[in-house]
């Protein structure tokens, strides 16, 4: 168990996963040992999320079902344009394995991981600790007098690699800019319960969000409205804006009544394409797990 202890902080504290050969197949036995032997039992069950039933709702932005690399280059990357895609990932493993949270309380459970407290991290009610994976479960999933705590914007498939066997890259993230001087890509994990909020802001590269269960209701704006949308000025959140993208307040800030902003809903086994620099807010409408690609 102390050893799972110091692999988690040397990890959190920035050491990378490629210090030393094979680390993957390290931590994965290491992950089986200590699951199989822990004798951390949850004393009630954690629940199987259910599938959200599907609805049809009024999309803002293209929609595009299962499309090409070469299409989604055409119509998405090379034009930067924002793309609900439909049915590009359901055979991933995860589809169906995460939803059953006790597979991912055997598996992770014993793992420590940074978790955000509070309703947005623009509040001065926002915080952050380092738990263990199994307490945010419990707390989150099956008990009801509690803070919402989310793991957002986690390398949670970097720590624990088992669980990146449940997805895949998409192949979308193989296409580059031509001033592009690196392949990688950076994969977050997000999981949480009804309510967790990212306030408006953008990402410098482009971001692929896919929706492994739970539903999120998205609202995007361009960067070419970037002046109307009131970015803090601290160089901290520089990237995010004051606006309650959901709640307009035209009286603070008179400037967005000029922006346009696009409605998405995310659904269970849809991705969401944002270019680089594309405002986004998202609301979970229900327990949530997503996935996001960055890339360059």
């Amino acid at each position: 168990m102390r050893c799972t202890e110091i692999l988690d902080e040397a990890i959190l504290i920035g050491c990378t996963q490629e210090l030393y050969s094979k680390s993957d197949e390290f931590q994965n036995q290491l992950t089986e040992f200590v699951s199989e032997f822990s004798d951390d039992v949850s004393e009630i069950p954690l629940p199987i999320i259910e599938e959200v039933k599907r609805q049809d709702y009024k999309c803002d932005i293209p929609v595009l079902d299962c499309p090409t690399v070469e299409n989604f280059r055409t119509k998405c990357f090379i034009s930067e344009q924002p793309a609900l895609l439909l049915n590009t990932f359901m055979h991933w493993p995860a589809m169906q394995k995460w939803r059953d949270l006790n597979y991912l309380f055997k598996l992770a459970g014993n793992r420590t991981v940074p978790i955000e407290i509070g309703a947005n991290y623009t509040t001065d009610e926002w915080s952050q600790q380092l738990v263990k994976i199994r307490d945010f479960l419990r707390r989150q999933f099956t008990e009801t007098h509690h803070e919402i705590e989310y793991l957002a914007q986690h390398e949670l498939f970097d720590q624990i690699p088992a669980l990146k066997a449940d997805i895949r890259i998409p192949d979308y993230c193989s296409i580059h800019s031509k001033n592009s001087c690196s392949e990688q890509v950076s994969i977050k994990a997000w999981l949480g319960p009804k309510n967790t909020i990212s306030p408006l802001h953008y990402d410098p590269e482009n971001n692929l969000l896919c929706q492994v269960f739970g539903r999120k209701q998205i609202i995007l704006a361009a960067p070419a409205d970037t002046s109307k949308l009131y970015p803090h000025e601290t160089e901290m959140l520089c990237n995010t804006s004051q606006i309650d993208a959901a709640q307009l307040d035209f009286e603070r800030f008179p400037l967005a009544a000029e922006v346009k902003f696009y409605n998405v809903t995310l659904q269970a086994g849809d991705c969401l394409y944002m270019p680089p620099k594309w405002w986004h807010y998202v609301r979970a409408e229900s327990e949530s797990f997503s996935v996001s690609f960055w890339w360059s």
